[in-house]
């Protein structure tokens, strides 16, 4: 594949720095990348000070991803080739982390009620960016309440236990609105095409501005991603693709099994007539 445009940093809930990103993309035949952080973009924009400052040859694209509630329902919007510097995108970002903080924090008191004694200082100090359940996963491996990420959450962090404490999402066409205002290309990242209300989802987004939908992700096998391309001809949509890479799934690494081929990518760019 030509390009990984959906992995995750240390700056929300990956693992690895950006630079450690960049050292495992330049093993790869990945000639570009997106790090897509949750309501974050100090990951990208590290990662492109670090590209420029160790003359790797890659192309950094600019991105971010939204989670949204819609209908009841969980969504994911991600945004490419959005301007860093845009008033709106960074009023909505200091918004989504001030409730970050909240809902952290009404995770910890939850789990002190349980007598797990964990404190939002300590979280705080593990997160660079974006701070999440991860981080709370990651304070409890710490206090040895938990071996590692997916038993943290398993016992403490589901949605099932945690009832109605989730980190702050969006309406979609929030999401859709703040990309396209700060330039940047709105994406719905791994749609679950099964549900029996995709279609209409899909109808309803492409009108507040949707532009695309990822097609390859480790999400889904081979099939899926021939309906969601027959889909993307159906209604004229971006193809886009990407590992989700986070660090900790089993199995999803940073590799050039993951993403999209150069003519998508290269039909992507002329969707906002950026020529190579």
């Amino acid at each position: 594949m030509y390009a990984d445009l959906h992995i995750h940093s240390c700056f929300s809930d990956g693992i690895l720095s950006p630079k450690e990103i960049l050292d495992e993309v330049i093993s790869t035949s990945l000639e570009s990348i997106a790090i897509t952080d949750h309501d974050n973009i100090q990951g990208s924009i590290e990662a492109q000070k670090i590209n420029r400052r160790n003359g790797y040859d890659l192309e950094i694209i600019p991105g971010i991803e939204f989670s949204c509630l819609e209908n009841r329902q969980d969504f994911h919007i991600i945004g490419l080739f959005i301007d860093y510097d845009s008033p709106y995108l960074n009023e909505t970002i200091d918004v989504m982390q001030k409730k970050r903080i909240d809902s952290i924090k009404k995770i910890v008191k939850f789990l002190n009620q349980k007598n797990i004694n964990i404190s939002f200082e300590d979280i705080l100090s593990l997160a660079k960016g974006s701070v999440g359940r991860p981080h709370v996963a990651l304070d409890l491996i710490n206090k040895r309440y938990a071996n590692n990420v997916n038993e943290a959450f398993d016992k403490y962090l589901s949605n099932k236990i945690l009832f109605n404490i989730r980190e702050p999402r969006m309406n979609v066409s929030k999401a859709i609105i703040t990309i396209k205002k700060s330039g940047g290309i709105p994406i719905w990242a791994h749609p679950n095409i099964k549900d029996i209300n995709f279609e209409k989802n899909l109808q309803e987004f492409i009108v507040m501005g949707l532009a695309g939908i990822e097609v390859a992700s480790p999400r889904y096998g081979l099939n899926r991603q021939e309906i969601i391309m027959n889909v993307c001809s159906k209604y004229n949509l971006l193809l886009s693709g990407g590992s989700d890479f986070h660090g900790f799934h089993k199995g999803i690494d940073i590799s050039s099994d993951y993403g999209i081929k150069h003519k998508e990518f290269i039909d992507i760019k002329k969707y906002l007539n950026i020529k190579k």
